[in-house]
C-alpha cells in the first residue's frame, strides 16, 4: 500500500459532473497534482471511487458533508500501484 496519498474534491467547474478529485502527493511540501482532476457525475460516483481506492465508509460520509457545506473536502487514502495505474490509463490526454 502507498499511503502517501491525499484526495482534494472540489465542486466540479465543468457541467453535469459535481465534483472533482485531485491526486496529491502528501509528502510534498506544496499542491502539486499527480493526476490530472477527476471529473465525477455525483456523490454516488465519489463514494464508489474513494471505496476502490480503500476510503472508510464513514470518511466518506464525513467527506460528503464537507464538500458541500465548505465546497473544498480533503481525505487521506492508501492507494495501491495497482490502482494508481488504472487511475492513469483513465486520464485524458493532454491536448
Amino acid at each position: 500500500m502507498n499511503n502517501d496519498w491525499k484526495i482534494r474534491v472540489q465542486p466540479a467547474e465543468r457541467k453535469p459532473f459535481l465534483h472533482k478529485a485531485i491526486f496529491i502527493r502528501r509528502s510534498s511540501g506544496s499542491d502539486e497534482t499527480v493526476l490530472e482532476a477527476r471529473y465525477l457525475y455525483g456523490d454516488g460516483d465519489l463514494a464508489v471511487l474513494l471505496e476502490d481506492l480503500g476510503a472508510g465508509v464513514p470518511e466518506i460520509f464525513r467527506l460528503l458533508d464537507d464538500v458541500h457545506s465548505r465546497q473544498s473536502a480533503e481525505i487521506m487514502v492508501d492507494v495501491t500501484e495497482e490502482s494508481m495505474e488504472m487511475l492513469a490509463q483513465h486520464q485524458t490526454p493532454r491536448g
